[in-house]
């Protein structure tokens, strides 16, 4: 059972998943107040929400109807994909996911990734919530479809003792989740997209992990999707300073379990100065010696730069450019230089005195 710090953070994750418009799902057993919770959320938000229960569809309910009209053949959406478009931001909640035939999981991609049934776009901004029982709970469960799985941030759920009392006297506990300033949340995510790039590069293998067990394909595993939607999840966590509690509930909910406890401690151990400060004094600063923390810092260096641009910080991000080649990445510096060049500001030029190293590299790649 969860403790009430569990169930906040859990709570606290969920609003994450809602706001950031990736599809997350409720993992728990029956009559832990999955459904009231996610009515709850829809009013304190003045979302229009519509619930399913999917184990009761047919893949037409998802996929629409075909039918011609003007001679030409559409597929016509149910009266709840209707509601949605005409609202545009709202919530769909499909409960009893797992104990949908396979046919109809197949009808849910489309749903749940592109925001779109039948003909009838849901609107980019409508947020779509799964709840399902563990298969040994459900009547006649079967395994979520991996492709259907992939597409969601993953949360356990359940009702601690605290919860369960306080609601029974009236008081259900909710929890404040404070919208992030976009030009802030724009900037975290560019530093979360970086800090899981380098990872990867540390990491290769956990680009894309299926696991081996038909059960653990139906929860949390590494696909470049799934953390496209991890650094998403992160970086709304960073930008609304929300706790690491959360951040580890995100994380692991987007890409498992053991992916995202290896990137957690390589996240928290990049130890990598701010790219403005580097910029500044370009001559005092000493590359790391681990190419994954290079390909962060320069990459960091390159946003920092397009979002404040100077002929001095032009420069200056040439000067680091210049120290990955002395320090044995020429392809990482000339890969570095091609976006470098681009936003270079007048008609500037790589300085030839200082820049000895690099000139050669980038007139061989005829990038000058």
């Amino acid at each position: 059972m969860m403790s009430l710090l569990e169930y906040e953070e859990t709570y606290l994750a969920l609003g994450v998943c809602v706001e950031a418009n990736v599809p997350v799902i409720l993992w728990g057993p029956p009559g832990q107040g999955k459904t009231s919770v996610i009515k709850a959320l829809a009013i304190k938000a003045d979302r229009h929400l519509e619930i399913i229960l999917a184990s009761i569809r047919e893949p037409q309910d998802f996929a629409g109807l075909p039918s011609i009209v003007n001679g030409k053949m559409t597929l016509v959406a149910p009266d709840w994909a209707q509601r949605l478009a005409d609202t545009n931001s709202g919530i769909l909640f499909t409960d009893e996911v797992n104990t949908a035939p396979p046919s109809v999981q197949a009808a849910l991609l489309r749903v749940c990734l592109d925001k779109v049934a039948g003909d009838c776009e849901l609107g980019l901004d409508t947020s779509v919530i799964a709840a399902a029982n563990p298969p040994e709970q459900a009547a006649d469960g079967w395994d979520l479809a991996p492709p259907l799985a992939n597409r969601f941030c993953h949360l356990d759920w359940s009702l601690p003792l605290e919860v369960v009392r306080m609601g029974l006297s009236g008081q259900w506990p909710t929890y404040d989740f404070q919208k992030p300033d976009a030009a802030r949340l724009a900037r975290e995510l560019g530093n979360e997209k970086l800090k899981v790039s380098g990872f990867l590069t540390s990491r290769p293998d956990l680009v894309t992990a299926l696991p081996n067990s038909n059960a653990d394909q139906g929860r949390a595993f590494p696909t470049p999707r799934s953390w496209e939607s991890a650094a998403m999840l992160s970086a709304f966590v960073s930008a609304t300073g929300l706790s690491e509690g959360v951040r580890r509930l995100v994380l692991k909910g987007s890409v498992g379990v053991a992916a995202a406890a290896e990137f957690i401690t390589y996240r928290n151990n990049m130890d990598l100065p701010d790219p403005d400060q580097v910029l500044a004094e370009p001559d005092k600063f000493t590359l790391p010696s681990r190419a994954d923390q290079i390909y962060v810092l320069g990459a960091g260096i390159l946003n920092a730069l397009t979002r404040d641009i100077s002929t001095e910080r032009w420069h200056a991000a040439g000067k680091i450019l210049e120290k990955m080649v002395e320090s044995g990445h020429p392809d990482m510096a000339v890969s570095f230089a091609r976006q470098w060049l681009k936003i270079r500001p007048g008609k500037e030029t790589p300085n030839t005195t200082v820049l000895q190293a690099l000139v050669p590299l980038l007139t061989e790649a005829k990038l000058i």
